[in-house]
């Protein structure tokens, strides 16, 4: 997905350059350099094209073919936008203009651009081999790319083969100009009541099919409907240009923007490489997407690319919002409905993350073996798990158990666990550094069969969140850390050395280690309960130098990271900070000593 992370250095304060409607005669006029040139404005004959050979597409910063006027009906022509970034180009103000069984071909950047304006229609038309020398900057570069539009119609069109960002986008406008590598106005224009029906999408690499996204904080995107539309993709092809992502997205990617009131109906999606529909406030503080349906959508061998970002299996629908950095206000996926819809070869059927509101039933969901029809990530920090050394694991509260070494061969104890990002799995550690990985928990490495100054005693997840614009991106959740018991820490993975206890004096030795929310720090834990704090982590007390009746063997994070639980070899429970305490096996029956624990929701365990 390109719909993450905001590009730094936007620039304030653009004003758009309107085209003047001179008459409903020929021709109109752009002044350029001083110059009048002449641009043709009516409708052309079949294999006809614009008289001149790239404008300016008002103050984009891009180039176009033909430069639409209000109530303007080009019909039945091919553009051959070869040399100029944009084929057909509707700037501000440009209203009522139909593009209608037009062929759009050869674009640097975009087949179709069109920009705060209403009542355009696109239809029976065909969009491709376009994008084919991208122009630096431009954010959402689709083959047809809407922004601060209203009113507007998209249908019966064939949008295939187009290679710089994928099919068609639906955006706000703004100081963030989607489309453009100059920035748009000063203020937010939002876009809403746009419908996209009945189009072939199909084979357009670098970018997704249809987007859905809002990238200005007070303009916003609603009122949009994305129906009937087929949307083709081919598993595991990749090419020069990037792959066929292809697939649905309805994306709040940007702090304190809003997607609403989306309907996404009786569409066909197939071989997308992300999940084939996406409900997803990824941008952090005060994202909100809500009230989004999805329904009758037929959907097959999507998400085949998805062993990233916690999503380590395959997925049709993902409706997700991950969490702010600590203390700022969290991503709201609220209202969605998931109903009617026709699902098979997937792993996931379903998957949701820290939504409410959500309905998901009923559909019909046939999934590869071992997948999940409908899997939704438990509440942050509503239970967790025990590993013994034998690899046993036991769950409390809404943790679940996905097998274990238990009754196993071992060369070596199981010393510690860590859950994945969406707690459909989790790894075990020995002493000697091998790892062993169950449900979705992928392999990243290992200090098995590698000399040791001393043995591993711990294991800790990469995390994976959407930072803020500006700050420094965070891993992934594909990797791990290892923690020796002198403290010494080996990285696997994504995962970053941020210093350690290693070579230094330790009243006892450290038993684990636990990352920070971002991933950009963590604690070292030592077996008389004292924490040694790297990175950005933080100290919110501890056992160190208090009486234990038996010794720390694990520690894990709340979600905000402002507290932590540590947990002693007879089950014992300690919690600090904003950690709560739900239970324990603190002073019952152990076949075997507790090692380890982690805590379900918490995206740094």
């Amino acid at each position: 997905m390109r719909h993450e992370v905001m590009p730094g250095g936007i620039e304030r304060g653009a004003t758009k350059l309107k085209s003047a409607l001179l008459s409903t005669a020929a021709v109109a006029a752009v002044v350029t350099a001083g110059l009048m040139v002449p641009l043709a404005v009516q409708s052309s004959p079949v294999g006809a094209t614009s008289r001149v050979t790239c404008l300016p597409a008002g103050a984009t910063g891009l180039t176009a073919k033909v430069l639409a006027v209000s109530s303007q009906t080009i019909s039945n022509q091919t553009v051959n936008a070869a040399g100029c970034d944009v084929g057909i180009y509707i700037g501000p103000g440009i209203d009522g203009v139909t593009i209608s069984n037009v062929s759009v071909t050869g674009a640097n950047d975009h087949g179709i651009f069109a920009e705060d304006a209403s009542g355009l229609t696109i239809k029976g038309s065909t969009v491709d081999g376009n994008g084919v020398k991208p122009t630096p900057g431009i954010f959402d570069n689709k083959a047809i790319e809407l922004v601060g539009m209203t009113g507007s119609l998209v249908t019966g069109n064939t949008v295939d083969d187009n290679t710089a960002d994928g099919g068609i986008g639906i955006q706000d406008n703004g100081p963030l100009d989607s489309g453009a590598p100059n920035p748009g106005p000063s203020s937010p224009v939002p876009t809403s009541q746009i419908t996209v029906s009945s189009n072939s999408v199909s084979h357009n690499t670098g970018g997704c099919g249809i987007v859905v996204a809002a990238h200005n904080p007070g303009g916003g995107v609603s009122g949009i409907v994305l129906k009937n539309n087929t949307i083709v993709s081919t598993p595991g092809k990749l090419g020069p240009t990037g792959p066929e992502i292809g697939g649905v997205v309805v994306d709040a990617p940007i702090p304190h923007t809003s997607v609403s009131n989306v309907s996404v109906i009786g569409n066909t999606i197939t071989g997308a490489l992300i999940a084939g529909i996406a409900v997803y406030a990824g941008g952090g503080p005060a994202a909100k997407v809500s009230s989004v349906t999805l329904t009758g959508n037929t959907l097959s061998s999507d998400g085949w690319g998805e062993a990233s970002a916690g999503r380590p299996r395959p997925e049709a629908i993902m409706v997700a919002a991950y969490p702010a950095p600590p203390g700022a206000p969290r991503a709201t996926v609220t209202g969605t409905i998931v109903t009617g819809n026709t699902i098979t070869k997937e792993y996931y059927g379903v998957w949701l993350a820290y939504t409410t509101g959500t309905t998901s039933s009923p559909n019909s969901i046939a999934t590869v073996p071992g997948g999940v029809a409908v899997y939704d990530v438990a509440a942050p920090g509503s239970g967790y798990w025990f590993a013994a050394s034998d690899g046993g694991v036991d769950a409390f509260g809404g943790a679940n158990f996905y097998g274990s070494m238990g009754g196993r061969h071992l060369n070596a104890p199981v010393v510690a666990m860590a859950p994945t990002i969406d707690q459909g799995g989790y790894w075990e550690v020995a002493s000697d550094g091998g790892i062993f990985n169950f449900g979705d928990a992928n392999f990243f490495g290992s200090m098995g069969g590698k000399h040791l100054n001393a043995p591993i005693v711990g294991i800790a997840r990469t995390p994976f969140y959407e930072p803020v614009p500006g700050q420094q991106p965070s891993p992934g959740a594909e990797g791990y850390w290892e923690v020796a018991s002198d403290g010494g820490i080996f990285s696997f993975g994504d995962a970053k050395f941020y210093g350690s206890m290693g070579g230094k004096r330790l009243n006892e030795p450290v038993i684990t280690l636990v990352p920070s929310f971002d991933g950009h720090g963590y604690w070292e834990v030592a077996s008389d309960g004292g924490i040694f704090s790297f990175g950005d982590a933080k100290f919110y007390g501890s056992m160190g130098g208090k009486h234990l009746n038996a010794p720390i063997v694990g520690m894990a994070a709340t979600p905000d990271g402002k507290g932590y639980w540590e947990v002693a070899s007879d089950g014992g429970i300690f919690n600090f900070g904003d950690a709560k305490f739900y239970g324990s096996m603190g002073g019952k029956h152990l076949n075997a000593p507790i090692v380890g624990m982690g805590a379900v929701g918490v995206i740094g365990s």
